[in-house]
């Protein structure tokens, strides 16, 4: 274990002192289909990232977004307000100028009605520059979320703005 950490951060060294060719800082709004148990819902979500892109064509990013919405029990005519908290390492491919595709660790903190969750999960997506300073991205994560009064999955699809400044 200890030489698998020591790899860990020989490699992050390695990748970190690398001088960059891009670095995007970007904040996004969007929009979610999520499921939580097999109870589907929409949220709104919004967040910010940095971005940094080598001249190997590697990319490397850390974003943090936050989402809400309203999760609908149609046969007891229930609706939860979720909140979650998300934070993102992503690791991907920048195959062509403004197109990068890309694979998701992240963690996430939710809250629905009186009920506290966290979670860890994992994802993939990719992002398409329509412009200097506007992207479009989609990605899909699954979380495995444990809270006080169960256990479960909760999956998200989510598209997204991202304006780079």
């Amino acid at each position: 274990m200890k030489k698998l950490s020591r790899l860990i951060l020989a490699v992050t060294l390695t990748v970190s002192s690398l001088a960059a060719d891009e670095v995007r800082k970007t904040v996004y709004i969007g929009v979610t289909t999520a499921s939580i148990e097999n109870e589907s819902m929409t949220e709104g979500v919004f967040g910010f990232g940095v971005d940094k892109i080598y001249s190997s064509c590697m990319l490397w990013g850390l974003h943090s977004e936050y989402s809400f919405g309203k999760l609908s029990d149609d046969a007891t005519n229930k609706n939860d307000m979720v909140a979650t908290i998300e934070l993102d390492l992503k690791a991907g491919f920048v195959p062509f100028r403004g197109f990068s595709v890309y694979a998701l660790v992240a963690g996430a903190g939710q809250y629905i009605e009186n009920d506290g969750a966290y979670g860890f999960g994992y994802g993939a997506g990719m992002d398409y520059a329509l412009s200097e300073s506007i992207i479009f991205d989609v990605r899909y994560k699954t979380y495995s979320m444990k809270s006080t009064l169960l256990d479960y999955d909760y999956d998200k699809a989510v598209a997204s703005l991202r304006y780079k400044f």
